[in-house]
């Protein structure tokens, strides 16, 4: 497949959250120029000027930039007339699950990860335990029937979509 524009996606391997859009790369087979950001130094003044934050990830899409790691991830399933990512083929059914992945993922933020990072600072191996216990109760309640017909993936695809691409992540200090 031919890129309608250079890609240059800056990155640390080591972030979770850019875990995203790599993956998104990898499933759509887009060719990109990887830059390291080494992040036991600070960041150049030319990356501060492409990224004011200094996170990753960054991709820089001809003269885009697009930021924040959903973001890039969506960008490149948007930039791609059809993918099994976020299928649009202009039929009612794919508008669904597009909306659907989107909840699902929203559902996940609300309403889960919230006792995730409080329960990786905890103090305590109780409080730790116990928002441990709150983490795995929204997940059976929120996430578990939002996955009824999973199988491999999300809405019973064969393939990754979108809904897995935007989870798969884990605590980050990017």
């Amino acid at each position: 497949m031919e890129d309608p524009a250079p890609i240059v996606f800056y990155t640390n391997r080591n972030c979770p959250w850019a875990h995203r859009a790599h993956i998104a790369l990898a499933e759509m087979g887009l060719c990109y120029k990887e830059v390291h950001i080494d992040y036991s130094v600070p960041r150049t003044r030319e990356y501060l000027q492409i990224n004011p934050r200094g996170q990753v990830p960054t991709l820089v899409y001809g003269t885009q930039i697009i930021r924040e790691s959903a973001i890039v991830a969506q960008f490149l399933a948007d930039s791609v007339p059809s993918t099994h990512l976020t299928p649009r083929t202009g039929e009612p059914e794919d508008a669904v699950m597009r909306a659907q992945m989107a909840y699902f993922v929203e559902t996940y933020f609300a309403r889960v990860n919230k006792y995730y990072y409080p329960a990786i600072a905890a103090q305590t191996e109780v409080e730790a335990d116990a928002l441990g216990v709150q983490f795995n109760d929204a997940v059976c309640a929120e996430m578990e029937p939002l996955l009824q017909d999973a199988g491999p993936f999300f809405g019973g695809s064969k393939q990754l979509t979108m809904a897995e691409v935007r989870q798969l992540h884990t605590v980050s200090v990017c």
